[in-house]
């Protein structure tokens, strides 16, 4: 989608952890506000080498500031000058499966909102949003623990590493990170083997329930029946010859169910053993997560128990990002991060995903997701048919469309049913350009305007990536301990929130008072601001007119490093920056 002013610009982490006065005036005050060391003394049971874990930690989270990679590069280099702790005692704090991130990482973000939480509810009509977007996480060694074959989207080739699903929280000004799962990828034909293979079991597990139950019922029956034959031949009472019968029909109408059942069983357990012989023949000799069984074999392994966080981060390795999403989502509601709506990519739109978001807080919040135009099928609330998006498409372009000057777009918007949800549908065409992009909502009184300026938040989540990743190391991490992988995801994401907060603090001025004194530094990161809007102003005006799609170029750009890389330093050499 198009830029928009309130999203977080490319250079925020860059401007702020680069400026040396704004480092070394403001950033102890932030860790000091967000009560840093009481957020990790919480853990400090769990010492490691026999140091507490809130003093590891909070030297791990300055690392990225000091201009420092790594807890190796920390102590190779000198830095560590007065800290007692060795690198065994980080690595060690790193690798324990008890240490429970997700908490701690909940418990930053929540402080950070009770930090701005004034200026939040000062303006009522700031939209909120949650916003979910998976990433991938390239590694370097097949040894890693649960790392896998993953195919990545932007380049079109399989890669080695994870996929990261992230759950972050706009509150109106802020992306905060809130959650996130990494999953490992089987690979399609794996995927639907082990999916054969549970349809086989489920199917096989109904048949076996349906048979135990029609013969639990036909013992009543014919318990009755002997019960009543008993009694007749006793004198108590006469016998109903008419009841008597009806019971034997019944009685022979279960029968042959049963051997019906009987030989659905056979059916049914002939194809869980061809599906158990098939999943067995992938796991022993074919590929699963891109590599082979001697490369799975190698990867690195732990007896963790059961009860740990660790444990629970594994199994999530391997659920669907479907599921996974919505558990965030209840997670979230749950630590009173209450979004308006939820904002998806097309990868995430599903019956699941519609059903999930409506039954948290009884449907009061609603979804926003692009939809790829392919197979789905809708059904149209005139007239109770169900038709494919693609020909719904084509019964919409027989008519005008509307015109949003605001946005230099066409669009039909369509009413009608997703598996029994009402959804409104938006057809855009953007500027003069050939393509379609379908936009589904839950939210029945949302016009296109304020549709499409709610959606271009999500590109938020965009920028996100792109920051963490090249300022903050995201994903960076090679070792082998999928423990030490979560770990430092999280410190990544905590820096982040601690740098939001300080841009917050001393670069925004549209809210609450003005910054008493502006530096140069401070000039010169409001003017690249204004270079920047500029730029995007300048690019969907030349889209038009050239007759380009927006989206997609602003997509490309947005996922390519270099262009990015080459638009930051155009930024940084201009005159006008120079000036400043």
């Amino acid at each position: 989608m198009q830029h928009i002013k309130d999203t977080e610009k490319f250079c925020l982490i860059k401007e702020v952890a680069h400026t040396e006065v704004i480092l070394t005036d403001s950033l102890s005050k932030v860790i000091e506000k967000f009560d840093i060391v009481g957020c990790f003394s919480a853990f400090n049971v769990l010492k490691s080498r026999g140091y507490a874990i809130s003093s590891l930690f909070k030297t791990c989270l300055i690392l990225p500031f000091a201009q420092v990679a790594s807890i190796y590069a920390m102590l190779k280099h000198g830095i560590s000058q007065g800290l007692a702790a060795k690198k065994d005692a980080y690595y060690a704090a790193k690798n324990n499966e008890f240490m429970d991130w997700r908490r701690l990482l909940y418990m930053v973000a929540s402080r950070f909102r009770q930090l701005v939480g004034k200026e939040i509810n000062d303006d009522q009509k700031r939209v909120t949003a949650l916003i979910f977007d998976d990433t991938l996480l390239e590694k370097t060694g097949k040894g890693i623990e649960r790392v896998s074959l993953t195919f990545d989207h932007v380049s079109k080739r399989y890669v080695l590493g994870y996929k990261l699903l992230m759950c972050a929280f706009w509150d109106g000004i802020s992306l905060i990170p809130l959650d996130f799962t990494l999953h490992r990828e089987r690979g399609s034909k794996q995927e639907e083997i082990i999916n054969h293979y549970h349809r086989a079991n489920k199917a096989l597990t109904q048949t076996k329930g349906q048979l135990k139950h029609i013969h639990n019922q036909l013992d009543k029956h014919k318990r009755s029946q002997s019960l009543a034959i008993a009694k007749a031949e006793s004198g108590f009472v006469i016998t109903n010859h008419k009841l008597q019968k009806n019971a034997q029909s019944k009685c022979q109408i279960l029968e042959a169910e049963i051997l019906v059942l009987e030989n659905q069983m056979v059916l049914d357990t002939k194809a869980m053993e061809d599906a158990k012989q098939k999943l067995k023949r992938m796991y022993s000799h074919g590929t699963l997560f891109g590599l082979k069984q001697s490369e799975r074999k190698a990867q690195y392994r732990k007896v963790i128990s059961a009860k740990s966080c660790g444990y629970t981060r594994r199994k999530e390795s391997d659920r669907s990002k479907g599921s996974q999403l919505i558990a965030m989502l209840k997670r979230a509601v749950k630590h009173h991060f209450i979004p308006q709506y939820v904002l998806t990519d097309s990868w995430f739109f599903s019956e699941s995903l519609i059903a999930g978001v409506k039954s948290v807080r009884n449907g009061a919040i609603e979804l926003i997701s692009m939809v790829k135009i392919n197979n789905q099928v809708f059904e149209l609330d005139s007239d109770k048919k169900l038709i494919g998006v693609q020909a719904l498409l084509k019964t919409c372009l027989s008519k005008k469309p509307r015109v949003c000057k605001q946005f230099h777009a066409s669009y039909h918007k369509v009413h009608c049913l997703y598996k029994g949800i009402p959804v409104n549908l938006f057809f855009i065409k953007m500027g003069r350009s050939s393509n379609w992009h379908l936009l589904a909502t839950t939210d029945l009184n949302l016009n296109f305007v304020n549709l499409m300026k709610i959606y271009q938040i999500r590109w938020g989540i965009e920028v996100f990536f792109h920051e963490t990743k090249g300022y903050l190391n995201l994903g960076k991490c090679q070792s082998s301990n999928f423990d030490a992988q979560i770990a430092d995801i999280t410190i990544t994401l905590m820096q982040y929130i601690l740098l939001s907060y300080c841009k917050r603090i001393y670069y925004q001025t549209s809210f609450g008072e003005l910054f008493r004194s502006l530096s140069a530094e401070r000039l010169r990161y409001n003017m690249l601001t204004k270079l920047l809007d500029i730029f995007w102003e300048l690019v969907k005006e030349c889209s038009f007119s050239a007759g380009f799609d927006m989206i997609i170029i602003q997509r490309d750009i947005m996922q390519n490093p270099q262009m990015v890389t080459r638009i930051e330093k155009l930024m940084a050499n201009t005159s006008f920056n120079n000036a400043a």
